[in-house]
């Protein structure tokens, strides 16, 4: 067997294993290096021309297109969003920084916009101006899942001109040859795209001990409600949320990896590039991954040098390893992950990029952590 069919079979058969199971119902994974997809495979009932939404891995995606606007200095990571768009500085928002909010360190990391809302630009960009701060701007680190990028979005277009998803379209995917990755799909054009469904149960017990306090089962139901929205309304999907909509097939999330380590269309300034793909900036600690600091650069998760952490789960008499990415990439691998099962990163030190992409959002965040190190893990063995 080859060097390169010994990692393919290991990991085709750990991701066929998760489909048997019922957790995943479709699941594509596609490897890349030096610009080119050397392994691309489709499981359950997905073929390879289906795209899948990326959730939250959406967002250096859409990082990749203010990384240009910086590298053009039409802004900088200390500009001031409410110079661009003075409405936003209502309520002591006048403070925040581009930086800020691309380090998910903006202080309003709750902050949303409803259904009804988000439709149209209008509704999106007045709803933002009236969102309140919860914390400092600068002071801690907590993930915003969607409302930091919508930030980022009305940036785009005040700063360019350009609706925010033709502005990616046509600074960043055209230039690539990315055709199906694509935030914003009409509904024309959803006939290929997969609905996300809903697995496993919430390990509610588990999460209280770790976290040592109660644990609202509503507030979860009502946050996969949320996040099933992204990927399953039509009129949601035609918009396009920055934080989580994009839809793609996995061999073009590793295609745009590879562009992130070789930039060989020069689409970014290499300064800028080095900065968002290699300085972490962001190194307070991370109250999803205890033990473990945010790690992040301008868009992006690096994995660092290994300090060790793991997150103890009692009930499963576990220690699970708490680096990014499977843990299989070197200090310098930088990505993202995304719910459901999401994952998209690089290695400059291999060269090698992974995407993985499912339809099915599994419950039980624990034991799918566990699952994304097992699979993650194989593909070092390209390298």
């Amino acid at each position: 067997m080859s060097s390169t069919s010994q990692p393919l079979a290991a990991i085709h058969e750990r991701i066929q294993a998760v489909v048997d199971e019922g957790i995943w119902p479709a699941a594509q994974f596609a490897v890349a290096r030096h610009n080119e997809t050397v392994a691309f495979e489709s499981f359950g009932d997905a073929r390879e021309s289906d795209r899948f939404c990326l959730f939250s891995a959406t967002k250096p995606i859409v990082a990749s297109l203010v990384w240009q606007l910086i590298g053009e200095d039409l802004i900088g990571l200390e500009t001031r969003v409410a110079e661009v768009w003075p409405e936003f500085g209502a309520h002591g928002k006048d403070v925040v920084t581009i930086e800020q909010v691309l380090l998910h360190t903006c202080g309003f990391p709750n902050a949303a916009i409803e259904r009804e809302t988000a439709v149209t630009r209008e509704g999106r960009s007045a709803r933002m101006a009236d969102w309140r701060l919860e914390w400092a701007p600068g002071s801690r680190y907590e993930y915003h899942p969607l409302a930091a990028h919508w930030v980022l979005a009305e940036v785009v277009q005040r700063v360019t001109g350009q609706d925010y998803r033709e502005a990616l379209r046509a600074r960043v995917l055209d230039p690539l040859g990315l055709e199906r990755l694509e935030l914003g799909v009409p509904k024309e054009r959803q006939g290929d795209l997969k609905p996300v469904i809903a697995t496993g149960k919430h390990p509610i017990a588990t999460l209280e001990a770790l976290s040592g306090r109660r644990v609202d089962e509503a507030v979860l139901k009502a946050n996969e409600s949320v996040v099933l929205s992204l990927a399953n309304d039509p009129e949601l999907i035609a918009v396009g949320a920055p934080g989580g909509g994009v839809f793609s097939d996995a061999a073009s999330v590793a295609l745009f990896y590879q562009e992130l380590i070789w930039n060989s269309t020069e689409l970014w300034r290499p300064d800028v590039l080095a900065d968002a793909t290699g300085r972490i900036r962001n190194t307070f600690p991370d109250p999803d991954r205890v033990g473990a600091s945010a790690n992040r650069s301008i868009g992006l998760v690096i994995a660092g040098p290994d300090d060790g952490a793991v997150l103890r789960v009692p009930s499963r008499d576990a220690a699970i390893p708490m680096r990014p990415f499977g843990g299989c990439t070197s200090p310098r691998g930088f990505g993202h992950g995304g719910a459901g099962g999401q994952s998209a990163w690089a290695d400059p030190e291999t060269g090698l990029s992974f995407c993985l992409l499912t339809s099915g959002l599994n419950r039980d965040v624990l034991a799918d952590y566990e699952r994304h190190i097992l699979i993650e893990s194989l593909v070092s063995r390209w390298a």
